[in-house]
Protein backbone atom coordinates (compact mmCIF):
# COMPACT_ATOMS: atom_id res chain seq x y z
CA UNK A 1 0.00 0.00 0.00
CA UNK A 2 1.36 3.50 -1.11
CA UNK A 3 0.73 6.18 1.66
CA UNK A 4 2.68 8.93 -0.19
CA UNK A 5 -0.07 11.78 -0.96
CA UNK A 6 -0.70 12.03 -4.41
CA UNK A 7 -1.12 14.87 -6.77
CA UNK A 8 -4.97 14.91 -5.69
CA UNK A 9 -4.93 15.28 -2.16
CA UNK A 10 -2.59 18.45 -2.46
CA UNK A 11 -4.48 20.05 -4.90
CA UNK A 12 -6.53 21.94 -1.97
CA UNK A 13 -3.46 22.34 -0.19
CA UNK A 14 -1.53 24.53 -3.03
CA UNK A 15 -4.74 26.20 -3.62
CA UNK A 16 -4.84 27.66 -0.40
CA UNK A 17 -1.00 28.52 0.25
CA UNK A 18 -1.41 30.37 -3.47
CA UNK A 19 -4.31 31.88 -2.58
CA UNK A 20 -2.46 33.14 0.67
CA UNK A 21 0.44 34.46 -0.78
CA UNK A 22 -1.15 36.31 -3.77
CA UNK A 23 -3.69 37.78 -0.63
CA UNK A 24 -0.51 39.45 1.21
CA UNK A 25 1.26 39.78 -1.84
CA UNK A 26 -1.25 42.24 -3.08
CA UNK A 27 -1.48 44.49 0.39
CA UNK A 28 -0.25 47.11 0.01
CA UNK A 29 2.08 48.95 2.66
CA UNK A 30 0.32 52.41 2.67
CA UNK A 31 -2.86 50.77 3.91
CA UNK A 32 -1.38 50.28 7.26
CA UNK A 33 0.44 53.72 7.09
CA UNK A 34 -3.13 55.06 7.00
CA UNK A 35 -5.18 53.05 9.21
CA UNK A 36 -2.37 52.83 11.82
CA UNK A 37 -1.86 57.01 11.26
CA UNK A 38 -2.82 59.47 13.30
CA UNK A 39 -6.25 60.48 12.64
CA UNK A 40 -6.04 63.77 13.48
CA UNK A 41 -3.63 64.40 11.02
CA UNK A 42 -4.98 62.52 8.08
CA UNK A 43 -8.17 64.65 8.72
CA UNK A 44 -6.11 67.63 8.26
CA UNK A 45 -4.74 66.36 5.15
CA UNK A 46 -7.75 64.95 3.75
CA UNK A 47 -9.23 68.68 4.34
CA UNK A 48 -7.01 70.70 3.02
CA UNK A 49 -6.30 68.49 -0.13
CA UNK A 50 -8.83 70.46 -2.53
CA UNK A 51 -7.45 73.43 -1.50
CA UNK A 52 -4.39 73.00 -2.10
CA UNK A 53 -3.38 75.60 -4.34
CA UNK A 54 -5.38 78.45 -1.87
CA UNK A 55 -5.08 76.76 1.50
CA UNK A 56 -5.67 78.09 4.14
CA UNK A 57 -7.01 81.47 3.04
CA UNK A 58 -9.46 81.16 0.57
CA UNK A 59 -11.50 78.80 2.27
CA UNK A 60 -11.53 80.56 5.09
CA UNK A 61 -12.42 83.73 2.85
CA UNK A 62 -15.64 81.71 1.67
CA UNK A 63 -16.66 80.93 4.92
CA UNK A 64 -16.43 84.87 6.46
CA UNK A 65 -18.61 85.32 3.07
CA UNK A 66 -21.12 82.95 4.30
CA UNK A 67 -21.35 84.54 7.61
CA UNK A 68 -21.68 88.07 5.92
CA UNK A 69 -24.51 86.79 3.69
CA UNK A 70 -27.94 85.46 4.00
CA UNK A 71 -29.66 82.32 2.47
CA UNK A 72 -30.98 83.08 -1.64
CA UNK A 73 -28.11 86.23 -1.84
CA UNK A 74 -26.67 86.18 -5.05
CA UNK A 75 -22.96 85.97 -5.17
CA UNK A 76 -20.41 86.79 -8.16
CA UNK A 77 -16.75 85.64 -7.53
CA UNK A 78 -13.60 87.39 -8.82
CA UNK A 79 -10.48 85.43 -8.44
CA UNK A 80 -6.92 86.27 -9.50
CA UNK A 81 -7.51 83.15 -11.92
CA UNK A 82 -9.73 84.57 -14.30
CA UNK A 83 -9.77 81.89 -16.67
CA UNK A 84 -12.36 78.84 -16.31
CA UNK A 85 -9.54 76.60 -16.89
CA UNK A 86 -6.83 78.50 -15.09
CA UNK A 87 -8.40 77.72 -11.98
CA UNK A 88 -11.56 79.73 -12.07
CA UNK A 89 -13.85 76.55 -12.51
CA UNK A 90 -12.36 75.50 -9.15
CA UNK A 91 -12.93 78.80 -7.24
CA UNK A 92 -16.56 78.81 -8.76
CA UNK A 93 -17.39 74.99 -7.59
CA UNK A 94 -14.97 75.31 -4.35
CA UNK A 95 -17.71 78.48 -3.44
CA UNK A 96 -20.46 77.30 -4.54
CA UNK A 97 -19.72 74.12 -1.93
CA UNK A 98 -19.04 76.84 0.78
CA UNK A 99 -21.84 78.96 0.46
CA UNK A 100 -24.55 76.72 0.30
CA UNK A 101 -28.09 77.86 -0.37
CA UNK A 102 -26.71 80.89 -1.72
CA UNK A 103 -26.60 81.28 -5.70
CA UNK A 104 -23.18 81.45 -6.83
CA UNK A 105 -23.03 83.32 -10.07
CA UNK A 106 -19.58 83.29 -12.41
CA UNK A 107 -18.45 85.43 -14.11
CA UNK A 108 -16.80 83.63 -16.51
CA UNK A 109 -17.63 81.36 -19.28
CA UNK A 110 -16.15 77.63 -20.22
CA UNK A 111 -14.60 79.77 -23.19
CA UNK A 112 -13.50 82.16 -21.22
CA UNK A 113 -15.88 84.69 -22.18
CA UNK A 114 -16.84 87.48 -19.63
CA UNK A 115 -20.45 87.57 -18.17
CA UNK A 116 -21.18 91.07 -17.61
CA UNK A 117 -24.88 90.40 -16.97
CA UNK A 118 -23.78 88.29 -13.60
CA UNK A 119 -21.77 91.12 -12.11
CA UNK A 120 -25.06 92.96 -12.58
CA UNK A 121 -27.81 90.49 -11.35
CA UNK A 122 -25.23 89.64 -8.15
CA UNK A 123 -26.20 91.22 -4.86
CA UNK A 124 -22.71 90.68 -3.41
CA UNK A 125 -19.46 90.41 -4.87
CA UNK A 126 -16.76 88.28 -3.72
CA UNK A 127 -13.29 89.31 -4.54
CA UNK A 128 -10.14 87.44 -3.42
CA UNK A 129 -6.63 88.70 -3.96
CA UNK A 130 -8.11 91.11 -6.28
CA UNK A 131 -9.02 94.57 -6.78
CA UNK A 132 -12.81 95.54 -8.21
CA UNK A 133 -13.76 99.06 -8.81
CA UNK A 134 -17.49 99.20 -8.77
CA UNK A 135 -19.02 103.23 -7.41
CA UNK A 136 -22.25 101.46 -7.13
CA UNK A 137 -21.08 98.90 -4.18
CA UNK A 138 -19.68 99.12 -1.32
CA UNK A 139 -17.55 97.16 1.17
CA UNK A 140 -19.61 94.69 3.39
CA UNK A 141 -16.66 93.30 4.74
CA UNK A 142 -13.04 93.11 4.46
CA UNK A 143 -10.23 90.53 5.32
CA UNK A 144 -9.03 86.99 4.31
CA UNK A 145 -7.55 88.57 1.52
CA UNK A 146 -10.41 89.76 0.03
CA UNK A 147 -13.76 91.94 0.22
CA UNK A 148 -17.52 91.10 -0.07
CA UNK A 149 -18.80 94.12 -1.60
CA UNK A 150 -22.81 95.32 -1.98
CA UNK A 151 -24.96 97.24 -3.00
Amino acid sequence: MDLRPTTHDLRPKLALVLFVAIALLSVTPGLFRVALADHATVQRTFTAYPDRPWYPEFPAFLEEVHAHTQRGDTIALVVPAMLWDNNYSYAYYRASYYLTGREVLPLVRRDDSPIPENFARAKYVATWRRGVKDATRHVVWAGRGGLLLGH
